[in-house]
């Protein structure tokens, strides 16, 4: 297994993709400079206070950019929820102890914990972690909204049966967090510190509300511009309640999606294999569906008319902070960023062009509506 090398970051303006002829005559990706002022003009287009990008190609520097209508008291140090970006994190930590033998993932979640909250508890009795990490666990995004106090007694309905199909959700990831708690013994914080947030080098991140937060985390905005605040979540949740930036992301990207630190071969493999076509709405196929794909808790877009992954990908969206990150892997490629917005998946297929040179339909797919 490859393992990466220290990486020095370093603040500079952002890049865009450029294809360039190597010395060894090989097609490589990389990067042109850009302004910093071009970037800020892309957040001023789509009314975004804070975008906070990184970028990063294999043998060079991290470039991060904090840019924004409001980004004129910003740091490279600004915090922001990483919404679902969690789940990415949560589930290469699941991988971890399926490494160590302390979960299976083909064994029923409900050997680990009470499947009590669950009104069908024949078919949750089938529930396995390769099924909730790869979205065809067949439940609701949530059975109640997870910021109400209701959510913990609510009882979990099936919207389709157990891995029949793609379903995104994250009341599934919050039963199998609590399945991987009450196995090893430690909260959801403590198992991403010691195998993420330390070792991967980023000592701001957490699943948990912490004193900094009070000055480093960021107000959300509406997308009329109307301040949302900061959101301090109760609890911690391997689904939506991450705060990090940009440039800690990167680090994990880096050490976990590339270069796979930490894990056997056979889990790497696992994690990063795709297991369910992504496609999003039952009652409606789209063209951006097609080759979306799921591997266990990373999105992928595979190569037309197979399922060999091209790109990995994830997004997030807590209604007033989004965030994406995509990384090509043969390249040794990848962006992330982060925004302060209602708006900020609206320049998703942006980035992506200016990166990559194709947006992959990833605005298209994420859409605007609920998931079923």
């Amino acid at each position: 297994m490859m393992k990466s090398a220290l990486l020095h970051k370093t603040v500079l303006t952002a890049l865009t993709a450029a294809l360039i002829i190597s010395c060894s005559g090989k097609t490589q990706m990389e990067y042109k400079e850009i302004s910093a002022d071009q970037m800020s003009q892309l957040a001023e287009e789509h009314s975004i206070p804070s975008l906070q990008m990184t970028f990063f190609q294999q043998g060079r520097d991290y470039q991060t950019i904090v840019s924004g209508s409001d980004s004129s008291n910003g740091s490279e140090q600004d915090i922001y929820q990483a919404a679902s970006l969690s789940k990415v994190i949560f589930s290469y930590i699941v991988m971890r102890l399926a490494d160590e033998g302390i979960i299976g993932l083909d064994v029923p979640v409900c050997s680990y914990t009470g499947i009590d909250r669950f009104v069908d508890k024949k078919m949750a009795a089938r529930l396995t972690p390769r099924m909730i990490l790869s979205h065809t666990s067949g439940l609701y995004n949530w059975a109640y909204s997870p910021v109400a106090d209701e959510w913990a007694t609510s009882p979990i309905a099936f919207h389709y049966p157990v891995d029949s199909r793609y379903a995104y959700s994250g009341e599934a990831f919050s039963f199998l967090q609590r399945a991987v708690e009450e196995v090893t013994g430690e909260s959801l914080n403590q198992l991403a510190e010691r195998y993420v947030f330390e070792p991967f080098d980023m000592p701001l991140s957490s699943y948990e509300w912490r004193n900094e937060y009070d000055t480093l985390a960021l107000d959300g905005f509406t997308s009329d511009g109307r301040n949302t605040g900061k959101d301090e979540f109760f609890g911690s949740n391997c689904a939506y309640t991450l705060r990090t930036n940009s440039t800690e992301f990167m680090n994990f990207i880096v050490h976990a999606i590339l270069y796979g630190e930490a894990l056997s071969d056979s889990a790497y493999s696992a994690w990063l294999t795709p297991r369910s076509h992504a496609i999003r709405f039952a009652n409606e196929r789209r063209d951006c569906d097609k080759n979306m794909y799921w591997c266990l808790g990373v999105g992928s877009v595979c190569r037309e008319g197979t399922t060999q992954p091209d790109k990995y990908w994830h997004w997030g969206d807590n209604g007033t902070m989004k965030c994406l990150f995509v990384v090509d892997h043969d390249k040794g490629i990848a962006f992330d960023y982060f925004t302060n917005s209602a708006n900020g998946h609206d320049i998703c297929d942006e980035i992506c062009e200016a990166v990559f040179g194709e947006s992959f339909s990833i605005e298209a797919w994420i859409d605007n509506r609920d998931d079923e």
